[in-house]
């Protein structure tokens, strides 16, 4: 679904007791010598799927960008009482805090842990995160947090990148570098709306939408369908087009390519593409014309057969023998 008119906050305040538990379990739990570490499970999750959808996608991107595993959090996401508590736990008026790491990836073998908070980045700071909290206005403080982001990943474009951080009362010195893979800037959004949707730059999911789905098929499926319109760059296209935003089947037109381009992804990451005909059956069932994700999109029918026809393309691919090697 292309971007609500909605910005709900990214996260939520975080106990001192959930964090422990948390950050405990999903180190626990990681199977792998590079561990994922996470202060909440659930954006762990999320940005697992993604980090995986952006890395075996690689091939179906034509625009690449460094991806790392690395999801941070921000001061300014936080309300009064959180505030404190982040700046009492993890130090985060001192720069971006590290949410989460996936297993695997380049922030885990780097040794970035959940908790770590960023301080400067080839040695110039990081944008002081106060100067962010005199914003009323989400929107205000919404474009310097993403600049931030913005800035780490061109870094990363030219290269290794050497990064300060603070964890606890030490300040260590850790050498990033990133894989090329297709953008999978993904978040988690404390919502009780089922929803999720692309901005152009970053997916937003919503609680409530990742409650509602039935494992990580489904999950990719989701996550694959917002990331192929940033992909697609729809936001952009039908931005330029005028007078487009209204027009449905130019809209809707842009939800198939987005359906065919996120199974794809979902494929080639492994996922079992099979699970999207139930799960929109379902959804459709439970939500019904509420859904954000559906009154934008082709009917059911006409969705269940351009999924059945797009499985069957990614089947006869994947089935397919490899092209010979020249002699």
């Amino acid at each position: 679904m292309l971007a609500c008119r909605t910005d709900p906050a990214f996260f939520i305040p975080l106990r001192t007791l959930t964090a422990l538990v948390c950050a405990f379990l999903s180190f626990a739990a990681a199977p792998s010598g590079f561990p994922a570490t996470s202060l909440r499970p659930e954006d762990l999750r999320v940005a697992s799927v993604g980090y995986r959808l952006g890395l075996e996608g690689q091939a179906l991107c034509p625009d690449q960008v460094p991806l790392t595993g690395l999801l941070l959090h921000h001061l300014a996401e936080y309300d009064g009482e959180g505030r404190a508590t982040e700046i009492a736990r993890h130090a985060l008026d001192r720069g971006p805090g590290v949410l989460a790491t996936v297993a695997d990836s380049p922030a885990a073998q780097a040794g970035l842990m959940a908790g770590d908070v960023l301080i400067s980045l080839n040695g110039a700071a990081f944008p002081d995160p106060r100067s962010m909290l005199a914003k009323q206005r989400r929107g205000d403080w919404r474009a310097p947090i993403e600049a931030s982001e913005a800035w780490l990943e061109a870094v990363l474009r030219q290269g290794p990148a050497e990064l300060r951080i603070g964890r606890g009362s030490q300040e260590l010195t850790i050498r990033l570098q990133a894989r090329q893979a297709c953008p999978a800037r993904v978040r988690l959004a404390r919502s009780n709306q089922a929803n999720a949707f692309a901005t152009g730059t970053y997916v937003v999911v919503t609680t409530r939408m990742l409650d509602a789905l039935r494992g990580e098929d489904e999950l990719a499926i989701i996550i694959g369908h917002e990331l192929a319109h940033n992909i697609l760059r729809h936001e952009q296209r039908l931005d330029e087009q005028s007078g487009t935003r209204g027009n449905a089947s130019r809209i809707r037109a842009a939800e198939e390519e987005a359906d065919l381009l996120g199974l794809k992804l979902a494929a080639a990451a492994g996922y079992d593409v099979r699970a999207a005909i139930p799960m929109w059956r379902r959804l459709h069932a439970q939500f019904g014309g509420g859904l954000q994700l559906v009154r934008t999109h082709p009917s059911l029918k006409r969705r269940e057969q351009l999924i059945e026809a797009a499985i069957e393309e990614i089947e006869r691919t994947q089935a397919a023998p490899p092209p010979a090697s020249p002699l």
